[in-house]
């Protein structure tokens, strides 16, 4: 599905260049702190114009051939209504009629979740080590407080995140043009000492470095994916900017700026090989390396927030289409339904966050496993990019594989380098991406027992209101509203009254939410209704998985469309399924055992309660509750 270029030619573009500068850039934007100096402490490899030339040539291809040509030219142009991301994709591809692998798209898409959730604990530290290590250029005596001055930076991030990006936003694409604008200046005087560095640009010394390096140098390329780390964010952001603000600024400013910073450190190398202790710092004069070391403070902040609010917003779309239990949830902006802030993933990041920096203390060590949640993001982006190539396109398999399979080899050769690591530091990657990945599957295997459980009853909605008022001709005054996801079930709240009160409502409303793997629905399809029989309807509001339900604005559609009038006496009627642990651990219907048992039921019985989630008036509901077994 193409991006509608109508969309962005609506929006103004130099706003939207500046904050997609200040947002969408800004994970890779900060990659120059600490990468090359992490190639050559990987590859074990000595600080040799061959090395440094290689290096330099595999940065500059690496730059051109997977965010120029992949991520900007191809992957931007696949959109789920103007979204873009991993997450949204798979929800696009879940949606093509395909015969076979139908269950896979939604697989990667849990799968990237959670690499996204290590990469979202893993960038901050990263980002923020990085910036603080310039202090060793200039004194030793902080060398053993870095990680206290990392900590006490991470804990103001964290702590300002329930005030929303407003707060530190509006300088943001400022701020950003400034870095990168540094960043070009300092390369370029570098370049302009020792421009045989230029030779890097010819894919002749990448050969060569592996050529000569061998198992050195496949090390070494587990790094080079720190180059392109946040990469994805371009496709992540899609939905906030739109294709050609990314593209233009991508291609015009922050691609040049990063290729001649890049350049410039390897001119550095060339001249002075023992500034790779920090090729970045060093590249400035001594009396700018302080406030650069401010400014790159700075950029890395705006940097780990774009992805904090990136994880907060993957949250809510989980939560909307029940990968997560309801958690709650608050709105940063007015203007903006997509900004909002999620407490306790905020304060899990935190904690993570913070105890990857005393575990890992320094860029060397945790770029060994920063590498492989990136590169796992980037694989499965392109599994599903040649999935909708496939089945949605309609590509022919030749096509296919002569189109993808050059991107495909680069990723796999990116995500193999990073997953022999393991041992060094990786598995921390992995651990983190196991745990998230294995409490949505716990999630949604409970929700499924749970659904499985409560079955309806087989007699159709209609049939069992014609039989309860021929059994019970009295009414009880005023309207009932029950939620349900089926209009022609009888949900279990009405089966439940009728079984206690014997009585129907004079009106009674069925109400079914639905959620879609769209990320908006249009206010014209937002609400439909249907009168089943006099006094009863059933209204279906639909939500996308960006969007916010809202029952009190159901309601008000259903008054203005005359359904309901706004001095009609209402009473909401609804469910509370209550999970308890099978006393029968032989029934086929125990789908959990163990801790994964113990993790669901302690989700479920936290979960937000439906009358929060929903904003009900609760002075107005009646709840009922189901228990059910897992």
């Amino acid at each position: 599905m193409m991006q509608d270029e109508k969309t962005d030619k609506k929006r103004p573009m130099l706003p939207l260049l500046m904050a997609s500068i200040g947002v969408v850039f800004g994970d890779i934007g900060t990659s120059p702190l600490y990468a090359l100096k992490s190639c050559f402490v990987a590859g074990y490899l000595n600080v040799i114009p061959l090395n440094v030339l290689g290096l330099c040539s595999l940065f500059a291809w690496a730059l051109f051939l997977v965010v120029s040509v992949k991520y900007v030219y191809i992957v931007l142009k696949v959109n789920n209504q103007g979204e873009g991301g991993l997450f949204a994709l798979s929800l696009l591809c879940s949606r093509l009629k395909v015969k076979h692998f139908k269950k896979l798209p939604l697989l990667l898409g849990t799968i990237g979740m959670a690499l996204f959730f290590s990469d979202g604990i893993l960038t901050p530290a990263m980002s923020v080590l990085g910036a603080l290590e310039g202090i060793h250029t200039i004194t030793n005596k902080l060398d053993g407080h870095m990680v206290v001055l990392a900590s006490i930076v991470l804990t103001v991030l964290f702590f300002f995140q329930k005030r929303g990006t407003t707060v530190i936003g509006s300088f943001f694409g400022p701020v950003m043009v400034l870095w990168f604008s540094v960043l070009a200046l300092l390369g370029l005087g570098s370049i302009l000492q020792t421009p045989g560095i230029l030779k890097a640009l010819n894919p002749y010394y990448a050969l060569m470095f592996f050529t000569h390096n061998h198992w050195s140098g496949f090390l070494a390329m587990g790094s080079v994916i720190l180059v392109v780390t946040g990469a994805e964010a371009l496709y992540a952001d899609l939905g906030h900017f739109g294709r050609k603000p990314i593209q233009y600024a991508w291609t015009f400013f922050v691609f040049p700026a990063l290729l001649l910073n890049y350049l410039g450190q390897g001119a550095l190398l060339l001249r002075t090989p023992g500034a790779i202790s920090n090729p970045f710092y060093l590249l400035a004069p001594h009396f700018f390396i302080l406030p650069l070391i401010i400014l790159a403070t700075i950029a890395t902040v705006i940097a780990s927030q774009a992805v904090i609010s990136g994880m907060f917003s993957m949250s809510w779309q989980a939560i909307m289409l029940n990968y997560l239990p309801r958690m709650h949830v608050i709105y940063t902006s007015r203007f903006q339904i997509g900004q909002v802030y999620v407490p306790i993933v905020n304060v899990v990041m935190y904690v993570l966050t913070l105890l990857t920096v005393i575990f890992f203390q320094n860029t060397e060590s945790l770029s060994v496993a920063y590498g492989l949640s990136i590169a796992g993001c980037m694989l499965l982006t392109t599994i599903l990019i040649i999935y909708m190539a496939r089945y949605d396109w309609k590509w022919k398999p030749l096509h296919v594989i002569l189109f993808f399979l050059p991107l495909l080899l680069m990723d796999l050769i990116f995500f193999s380098t990073n997953i022999v690591k393991i041992v060094e530091g990786a598995w921390f990657t992995v651990l983190i991406s196991m745990a998230v990945y294995y409490l949505i599957r716990v999630w949604r295997t409970g929700q499924h027992a749970k659904g499985v459980q409560q079955q309806f009853k087989e007699v159709r909605l209609l049939d069992f209101l014609n039989e309860c008022r021929q059994r019970y001709p009295q009414t009880l005054p005023g309207t009932a509203v029950y939620l349900t996801r089926w209009v022609e079930r009888v949900p279990k709240a009405l089966e439940i009254q009728i079984e206690h009160n014997k009585l129907l409502h004079e009106k009674n409303i069925f109400i079914s939410i639905g959620t879609h793997s769209r990320p908006w629905v249009s206010f014209q399809k937002k609400y439909l209704a249907q009168q089943l029989e006099p006094n009863t309807y059933h209204i279906e509001a639909h939500y996308g998985f960006k969007e916010s339900p809202d029952l009190n604005k159901v309601i008000h559609w259903a008054e203005k469309e005359g359904i309901l009038s706004a001095a009609e006496a209402l009473s909401f009627f609804i469910t509370r399924a209550t999970p308890k642990a099978a006393l029968d651990r032989t029934s086929h219907m125990n789908v959990l055992t163990g801790f994964s048992e113990k993790l669901y039921l302690f989700l479920a019985n936290n979960a937000l309660p439906a009358t929060e989630f929903f904003k009900l008036p609760v002075q107005r509901v009646v709840e009922v509750v189901l228990r059910y077994e897992v």
